[in-house]
C-alpha cells in the first residue's frame, strides 16, 4: 500500500490580546512576555495569521485604515522573505477594516526551528498611528498559527 501524503503536519495556535501585552506610549509596539514555551521543531515551519479583530468604544477610530503588523523576536528564513519597503522586520499581516468586515491579505512566514517564549508586534496604521486614536485606545486580538511539517 502506498502512502500518498508522507508529510505529517502539526498545528499550534497562539491567541494574543493587546490588553495582556506591555505597550509603548504610542501603542505601536506590543511585547508579549508571558507566553508559555512554544517549541517549533518541524523540518519546515510556516507562521500564518488566522484572524485579527479590533475593538474600540468608537469604531471610526480603526475603520477605513490599512494596518500593518510586523513581527520581531522570531527567527525566520530571510532567503524566502522579501519586503519592498527595505525594512528587515517582516510584515505578517496587512489588513483593511471597513464598517462591515475586515479584508486581510494572506501572508505566510517561513520560520526556523526555535523556542519562542515572547513575541513583539509592531502595529501601525496607514496614517502612522498605533492602537490609539483621538485619545481612545483600540484593542487588538490576533490568532497566529504555526504549521510544523515533518518529512
Amino acid at each position: 500500500m502506498y502512502e500518498l501524503n508522507a508529510c505529517k503536519i502539526k498545528y499550534k495556535s497562539i491567541y494574543l490580546d493587546s490588553e495582556t501585552a506591555t505597550i509603548d506610549s504610542a501603542r505601536k509596539v506590543l511585547v508579549f512576555n508571558n507566553l508559555p514555551l512554544i517549541q517549533v521543531r518541524g523540518d519546515y515551519n510556516i507562521l500564518k495569521i488566522k484572524g485579527i479583530t479590533l475593538n474600540s468604544s468608537n469604531t471610526s477610530n480603526f475603520t477605513g485604515h490599512t494596518w500593518d503588523v510586523r513581527l520581531e523576536n522570531v527567527k525566520y528564513n530571510g532567503q524566502s522573505y522579501f519586503n519592498s519597503d527595505a525594512i528587515a522586520t517582516p510584515i505578517i499581516a496587512r489588513f483593511l477594516v471597513d464598517s462591515v468586515r475586515t479584508y486581510q491579505e494572506p501572508s505566510y512566514l517561513e520560520i526556523d526551528k526555535q523556542d519562542i517564549n515572547n513575541l513583539t508586534l509592531n502595529v501601525i496604521s496607514d496614517h502612522g498611528h498605533g492602537l490609539t486614536k483621538n485619545s481612545t485606545d483600540i484593542k487588538m486580538f490576533i490568532n497566529i498559527e504555526i504549521e510544523e511539517h515533518y518529512y
